[in-house]
């Protein structure tokens, strides 16, 4: 009786914690002018608690992104997004999935949701090719009498002594003013444009088309300048050992560390010992990168294990 009363617990509980995310795009039309706006509408579906983050760039393919607006929470399980995008070509055209960065509440890994790819077609305007083209009319001339030229003389004057006037008086307004600041917009944090890097390095499909070396070089560059703007450490000219041994003094999360050295790590086989990894080894490369700068972007404290290591080093030695 007891068992039985523990599984309908379970299934009670089910339905709700496997709620699936979904993204599902759709466009207003199916049929656009070349460089027409196009909006694309997106619907996120997600259990209570999720946050999205899109990794979309300037481009979607052959797009051009023109705008993109802000993400828009409908109820706690329902988000809404639009973007407008472009395409100056014409022909029966697809537009690829869009892709979401999401954490789910208690959950600390980064995953990806991509929407739906769109088919439609973009045209050119039609011209009637069997009508007779026209030559362009001459300029028609008028004659001025003596009392319009007049007239327009006076306006013409009366307007220069009334932009001598406003200039004299802004010029002395201005004299007593003090200009007002300067607004500055703060710069982006580093966490925000590395997600963004990774988006469009993803996008490129570099492995894909066989440049194994340069996507891990890309990759890891990312991380690297990350952590050069995140910790403070020169990380574009350390070697691996000389990060991980730099930002020891950071109190990281646990699987922070692990990940980021695991990443440099076969990124340096790959590009100094020639080492061609698997397929799945490629697709972990970017799921660690994405982690590791999830994991850290909030401020970690220091901790004293730094020194007293190099210490204890130093008594060996």
């Amino acid at each position: 009786m007891r068992k039985a009363g523990i599984i309908l617990l379970l299934l009670w509980f089910v339905p709700v914690n496997a709620q699936e995310i979904k993204a599902w795009a759709r466009v207003d039309s199916t049929r656009y002018l070349v460089g027409d706006w196009i909006h694309v509408h997106i619907d996120l579906t997600h259990p209570v608690g999720t946050t999205f983050q899109p990794i979309v760039g300037d481009t979607l393919g052959e797009f051009s992104v023109v705008e993109r607006q802000p993400l828009e929470r409908i109820s706690e399980t329902e988000t809404r997004t639009t973007f407008v995008v472009s395409y100056y070509d014409s022909g029966n055209v697809m537009l690829p999935p869009m892709q979401f960065l999401y954490a789910s509440t208690g959950d600390t890994a980064s995953r990806v949701v991509e929407t739906n790819p769109l088919y439609f077609t973009v045209s050119t305007v039609a011209v009637d090719t069997s009508k007779e083209f026209k030559d362009i009319k001459p300029p028609v001339s008028i004659s001025l009498t003596l009392a319009e030229l007049a007239l327009y003389v006076t306006i013409i004057l009366a307007l220069l002594a009334a932009a001598y006037l406003a200039y004299r008086y802004l010029k002395k307004r201005n004299e007593k003013k003090p200009l007002p600041p300067v607004y500055v917009p703060p710069p982006k944090a580093a966490h925000v444009i590395a997600l963004e890097k990774l988006g469009r390095l993803k996008e490129k499909k570099l492995w894909q088309q066989g440049l194994i070396k340069e996507y891990y070089s890309e990759t890891t560059d990312i991380v690297r300048e990350y952590i050069e703007k995140r910790f403070k450490v020169r990380a574009l000219e350390q070697t691996t050992d000389e990060i991980l041994d730099a930002i020891s003094v950071y109190n990281l999360p646990d699987e922070a560390t692990p990940s980021l050295e695991l990443m440099l790590r076969n990124a340096d086989m790959v590009k100094f010992a020639k080492f061609q990894p698997l397929v799945p080894e490629h697709e972990e490369l970017m799921a660690h990168a994405y982690s590791f700068v999830q994991k850290t972007k909030s401020a970690p404290a220091r901790t004293g294990n730094q020194t007293q290591r190099r210490a204890g080093a130093h008594v060996a030695g």
